[in-house]
Formats: structure tokens, sequence, C-alpha cells
């Protein structure tokens, strides 16, 4: 046992050094001399590019490697470690983790679970010798259906001829490697292919890069389209087999869901810090400060919900390591909830900042930078229909889980639920797309509720309280769910069943939040926090709203300030930030 226990603590500590170095290098975002300080990163927003001096020093520290698996001479062994990692970058610049660091990983989870040997090493190489690569999924929507795809592959002698545009692609023009999906009609109406080919300049012939799209947020991004015409491709461009690109992409999106909104979390921590700064700078009469009940609510609101958001994140990237089956469902979660708390939680800290939330220089300019870069990093409406078409396919089975759910159900166990937990499996792709056969994490409650319920302390009745909510919302759940799959064959499905979506998300975040208590250490195993977040989620519920002692937000509040003192991130880590 005491070697178990090394081992992890080893594993542990070896992630927060190397999290450490990053956030050394990077340096103090509030620091008027760093080379790589807010001021540097907001000029750089404005001449929507990326911060040439951030690019070199990710080259330095070797970012890519974490994009590549172990056995293949990178550093990627865990999702949720990557995640963690690269929120050092969207802390600083979203623009940046996207365009330096999310794309190349979009692209490169494809070949990991479907390349050849050839393709993977070749894919390795180039990423770990700096390279960078773009990926041009096939757009979802609702139901994930792939046919709408813009690229058409038809064959031609031992090859393939490309034709069609793809509208818009980050970083199109400075890849090295490109992984394409395209209808390919010979191998079936439906079919869709995946294709792994050299950047735009090593293209050759038939291949035109579109104007740069302007965007909102990202600014640093560059997005073009590109366009395909005749474009000749011999069959070793082939990733996976002829007509096999709509499972290939369905096996990426869990990973991809989970972790790409997991490591936004970075981006929201600065619009978090940002205001604490803002609220700490106000005289005790002014209404922004911290002698106001709003500002202490508005930063103790926004601290929970990051906390909340972390715990689902946490859940969904372990889970596809450790239930394969479940993550589909549990990434769509993620992919679909965090983008609406976020949003709402940046909202209610404008509010605190009042005019200063609009700056887009000085002091407090990141704060409307964070505020126009989050929606982006969802990857558009798009995205978010098709994650919650997999919440709404998954109720409908439901009540056929519901015997095991509902019964003493076989516990995920710390593994699940524990931030610093190194004992994860290796990914299996091949499970991804299995249907799912049980529902693990709503089947943990029961037992996380009577532990609640039976919690001890100051904070413990309003956990106990808001657990029995969480139980009820459950229960009824599954009975709306039971009238939903009673339909008569043939009637279309109730606009009813989106509604059911959501709280189906609310749950499964409670359910997460309570998971992450039971099994925590310090600040997460204490109740406070833990009824503060029930309580939150339980109130998105519109039902009975649970009441939480002045003494919780007192709490949380102290934590929030300590955290702003010591320079430490504001989730499940508390991590060392700038030093």
């Amino acid at each position: 046992m005491t070697t178990v226990v090394n081992r992890a603590e080893a594993a542990e500590r070896a992630v927060q050094e190397r999290i450490a170095r990053l956030e050394h290098q990077l340096g103090d975002l509030d620091d008027p001399g760093n080379p790589l300080g807010a001021d540097h990163f907001l000029a750089a927003d404005g001449r929507q590019r990326l911060l040439p001096a951030a690019e070199r020093l990710l080259d330095e520290f070797g970012l890519n490697a974490e994009f590549v698996p172990g056995e293949l001479g990178g550093r990627l062994d865990r999702l949720d470690v990557l995640a963690r990692v690269l929120r050092a970058v969207f802390r600083r610049d979203a623009a940046l983790g996207l365009g330096y660091g999310m794309t190349s990983y979009l692209a490169a989870v494809t070949v990991w679970a479907d390349g050849t040997g050839q393709q993977r090493r070749q894919t390795a190489e180039l990423l770990l010798s700096g390279g960078r690569m773009a990926c041009a999924y096939p757009e979802p929507v609702p139901g994930n259906d792939f046919l709408h795809n813009r690229l058409t592959a038809r064959r031609d002698g031992g090859g393939y001829l490309l034709d069609g545009r793809k509208e818009a692609l980050n970083n199109a023009v400075r890849v090295d490697s490109l992984v394409v999906f395209a209808h390919t009609p010979e191998a079936g109406e439906d079919a869709q292919t995946a294709f792994l080919l050299p950047g735009p300049a090593a293209a050759g012939p038939g291949v035109t890069l579109l104007p740069r799209r302007r965007t909102s947020g990202i600014r640093g991004c560059v997005v073009q389209g590109l366009e395909f015409t005749g474009h000749r491709l011999d069959a070793g461009r082939l990733l996976g087999p002829e007509g096999g690109g709509g499972p290939i992409a369905e096996r990426a999106f869990p990973i991809t869901r989970a972790t790409g909104t997991s490591m936004a979390l970075g981006c929201a921590d600065t619009a978090l810090r940002t205001t604490v700064a803002f609220a700490r700078a106000h005289r005790s009469r002014s209404r922004a400060s911290l002698s106001s009940a709003r500002t202490r609510s508005a930063l103790v609101d926004a601290f929970t919900d990051l906390l909340v958001c972390d715990c689902l994140a946490l859940v969904a990237t372990r889970a596809v390591h450790l239930l394969p089956r479940e993550s589909r469902t549990l990434s769509a979660v993620v992919k679909y909830l965090l983008p609406t708390i976020l949003t709402e939680m940046v909202y209610d800290l404008s509010i605190v900042l009042g005019s200063e939330a609009y700056a887009t220089t000085g002091s407090y300019g990141l704060f409307q930078k964070a505020a126009r870069d989050l929606p982006m990093i969802g990857l558009g409406s798009a995205g978010t229909a098709a994650s919650r078409s997999v919440i709404v396919e998954h109720l409908l089975r439901v009540p056929e889980l519901g015997e095991t759910a509902q019964s003493p159900a076989p516990d995920p166990g710390a593994r699940l639920f524990d931030p610093h937990d190194p004992d994860l499996p290796p990914v299996r792709p091949e499970q991804l797309t299995q249907a799912a056969d049980g529902d693990p994490l709503l089947g943990s409650l029961p037992e996380t509720v009577r532990l609640a319920r039976a919690a001890s302390g100051e904070f413990a009745g309003a956990l106990g309280a808001a657990a029995d909510a969480l139980a009820t919302e459950l229960r009824l759940l599954r009975e709306d769910c039971a009238r939903l799959t009673a339909r008569p064959a043939g009637r279309a499905l109730s606009p009813r069943a989106y509604a059911l979506a959501d709280r189906y998300a609310l749950i499964a975040a409670g359910a997460a939040c309570l998971g992450v208590w039971r099994h925590g250490s310090g600040l997460l195993a204490e109740p406070a926090w833990a009824a503060m977040a029930l309580a939150r989620i339980v109130g998105r519920l519109d039902r009975t709203a649970v009441h939480t002692p002045e003494t919780g937000t007192e709490h949380l509040l102290t934590e929030v300030l300590d955290r702003f003192d010591d320079a430490r991130s504001y989730d499940l880590y508390a991590t060392p930030i700038g030093r």
C-alpha cells in the first residue's frame, strides 16, 4: 500500500512541477516588466495576432509534447492532466491556447485512435519538432448527422480527387498537417472518409486559402477557409478505412469535448481574478467594493460556479479512461452546460465592474477579452445542439438503465472523482462509441446523498438539504423520462425532451460535486463549498430554493481572497500561478 501511495504522490508531484515550470516561464500577468504580461497580450489581441514571445516560450517548453502519447515520445497519458497544463495558457490568452495548442490536439486525436503505425510515428515526430496541425471535422448538427460536410472525395484511379470548401478553419495557413473528412459517394450514400494531408503550403495544386474571417473573440487566431478543386490524394492519405470517417469523428468527440471545455476554465479564472482585483481597489463606500453584499455574493457565486464546472470537467475527462461507454454522454454534458454557466458567470461579474467591464486596455482589459473569448471556445451553436442531442438520446434509455441506477449501483470509486489520483487506464477508442450499459455517475448519488445527510459541522444541515433536493430532482427526472419513452410509436419526440436534457446536465453536475466532496481533501472535503455548489445547481433547476447560511458566503469569500493574495487558481487544484 505504501508503494502505491508513494507512486501516486510522485506522479502528482511530477504534474505539479511541470505546471509550475510553465507558470514560472509565463510569469506574472500583472507585472508591467513581464514581456508576457497582460498589456502585451492585450496589444497583440488588438493587432489580431498571437503574441510572438508567447509562441516562442511554448516552443521552448515543448507544449506539443503534451499532445503526444508517452509511447510515441510525448507526455500525454491522462486527459485531466492535459487540461490542467493548458489552463496555464488559456489563463493568459484563449487565442493562444486554441491557436497554438488545442487546434493541433483536435487533429492529433484522430491519428492516435485510427492512424496506421507509420501515420502515428510521423505525426508524433511532426508535433515533437514544433509542427502544427488542424482538423476539418464534419460539421455537427443535431443527431450528429455527418451528411452536411462540404467536401467530397471521388475515386480516381488508385486515389481520390478532393473537391469542396471548408469555410472556417483555425490556423489553416500555418499548419504542417491537416485532417479532413470528406463524403466518398462510392463507399455509400452517407459515407464519410478521413484523410491525413500535408498543410496547404505543401499540398500542391488544387488547394486555395480563402480570405481570413474576422472574429469578435479569440482575435489572435487566424481563421480562414480552404477550397479544394480536383486536389489529388493517393490512397496512402486515408486515415482509417474508406467510409469510416463517421465513427472516427464519433470516437474523437468524447475526448475533444471534455478536454477542450475543461481547458477553457483558465479563461474564466482570469475573469474572476480581474473582478477581485477591481473590488479590492475600491473604497468601502463604493458599491463595487468588498463591503457591498452584492459584490461579495457575485465573487462567491463565480467561485462556486467554477468549482461546479471543474467537478463536471474532471469527471468527464477521467471517464474517457474509466467509463468509455458513458463518456460520450458525459462529455456532451460538459460541452453543453459549461459554456452556459461560464457565460452567466461573466455577465454577473460584469455588473460588479460596471463600465470597466468594457475596457480593452489597462488594469481590467483582460476581463473584456475573456468575455469575448469564452463564447468562441464553445465552437458555436452547432456543437451545443449536437451535444444536447447526445444527452436526449441517453435520456431515452434512462428508464432502461433505471434498474441499475435505482438499486445499489457499482460505485465508480475515488478514481472518477479524486483530482489527484493518477491511476487511470489508457484510453480505449474502440469503446467510445459503444452504447452505455449504465449511468454510474447518477448511480453514485444515493450513497453520496446518504453521506451528505450524515455530515457534521456548521454547514452539514445545508449540505444535507441540498443533497435531498438533488435526489428529488433525480427521481422526478426518471419519472419524466419514463413518460417520454412511453409515447406511441411513430409520434415525434416532444420538445420537452430538450428541457429534460437541461435538467439531466445539472443533476449530473450535482452528482459530480458530491463525488468530489466525498473523495476530496482540504477545502474539497468541507461541506461548505459542496452545500453552496448544490444550492446553485438546485436554483438553476427552478425548484425549491435551498437556504445556505450567510456564514457560508463569508467562508468561501475568505478562500477567494486568500487565493487572490497567494496567486492560486480558482479551480479544484488551487494551482500557484505566475511564479
